[in-house]
């Protein structure tokens, strides 16, 4: 998925050349992608003192993503940004207890997250620029899984949600700025139900919250 992005940026670039007139900007940065629980599982436990209840979690290690986004001011205050970011992470199933005593490999998961907030910039004019965004995302999320098997499904799954973000640019030329940002994206979990045994008593399909801290650069048509 990151290949495709790349062969297609150098097109994306020259197609923006007719709009030079015109207040666009593009942003580059990376940063740790933080994925959230794609399902738990609570479990009652047993031990010579009687039994313990523990949460079995499925989701993906922290790994670092790109981020890519073309915007376009609609007024002084206001522009909208359309945005992707991938990356790519290995799953694991493991327990929330301390000691973290059960720890699986369950695949590999890529995911592409596309969003379209509208930014509303608090100070335009000045050498520190803060913005706030919110708006509509669509997450696809592929997952492999390992050679052994796992109860996870093998392909692709798409995901509506909603992403909020916030970030501060330093302006330090007119075309340049230096940028990071901090994105929440909520979709729904690439996971179903019917993934797991009929009889998985205590399981939890939540909402993950994927949050996404990014720095980098922001140049200015």
């Amino acid at each position: 998925m990151l290949k495709r992005l790349l062969s297609i940026l150098p097109l994306a670039l020259f197609c923006t050349h007719p709009l030079l007139a015109q207040d666009w900007s593009l942003g580059i940065g990376t940063g740790p992608f933080v994925f959230g629980h794609f399902a738990e599982r609570k479990i009652r436990l047993g031990t010579e003192g009687g039994s313990s209840v523990t949460t079995i979690t499925t989701g993906a290690a922290t790994r670092a993503g790109l981020s890519v986004d073309l915007e376009h001011a609609l007024t002084p205050a206001l522009s909208v940004r359309f945005g992707g970011t991938f990356t790519e992470a290995p799953i694991s199933v493991r327990s929330l207890r301390g000691d973290n005593s059960i720890s699986l490999d369950a695949g590999r998961v890529e995911v592409g997250t596309f969003a379209l907030p509208l930014i509303w910039n608090i100070n335009r004019s000045g050498a520190l620029r803060f913005h706030l965004g919110a708006g509509p995302a669509y997450a696809l999320y592929h997952i492999r899984r390992p050679a052994g098997g796992s109860p996870l499904f093998d392909g692709t799954r798409p995901r509506w949600g909603a992403i909020g973000q916030a970030g501060v640019a330093w302006q330090w030329s007119r075309r340049f700025a230096v940028e990071g940002a901090i994105s929440d994206v909520v979709t729904s979990s690439p996971l179903d139900r019917d993934d797991f045994p009929a009889n998985s008593v205590g399981l939890d399909i939540p909402r993950p919250h994927n949050v996404h801290t990014t720095v980098g650069v922001r140049y200015r048509f």
